[in-house]
């Protein structure tokens, strides 16, 4: 519980920071250490085939898929960000506190959780993810390749035609 408390504002203040910074290597970074952060908030309350698969999918991976795109591509005028940034934070929260009513809605109508086993346990369900689906779950990596790549494509300074 103590861990809760402890790490909950964490991820809370590094997902603010990831929101909030201009630029994007930093906002990407924190982004990660927010992920990361989460992953350790999943081992410490004992689930640790989700923390695990947290650490390497999402921090290992989407992370680094976004810290690596947002080397390789233009980089974009900070101030003309900051200037925009008043502007956006009406809509933002617009579209934030609908989704953050579904959520509670729905964490609040979650049944308490028994001691019963349940129904797939997990190391059932890692074995199934890995050897069943395999091929599902190199499609996903094959697509988030090609995503970076038409992304580069896209976010690449074009050079106007000389005649």
């Amino acid at each position: 519980m103590a861990s809760l408390l402890i790490l909950s504002p964490l991820v809370l203040l590094a997902a603010l920071g990831a929101v909030w910074m201009a630029r994007p290597v930093h906002a990407a970074l924190l982004l990660a250490l927010a992920l990361a952060l989460n992953a350790v908030l999943y081992l410490a309350m004992g689930a640790d085939f989700i923390g695990l698969v947290q650490f390497a999918v999402y921090v290992g991976a989407v992370a680094v898929l976004i810290v690596f795109s947002l080397l390789i591509t233009r980089q974009s005028d900070e101030t003309e960000e900051i200037a925009r940034r008043p502007k956006a934070l009406v809509p933002g929260l617009l579209c934030t506190l609908p989704v953050l009513a579904v959520l509670l809605i729905t964490a609040s109508k979650v049944p308490a959780a028994s001691d019963e086993a349940p129904a797939l346990p997990l190391k059932k369900l890692g074995e199934i993810l890995f050897t069943t689906h395999a091929p599902a779950v190199l499609a996903v990596a094959v697509l988030l390749t090609a995503v970076l790549i038409g992304a580069a494509l896209f976010a690449r300074e074009t050079k106007p035609n000389d005649p």
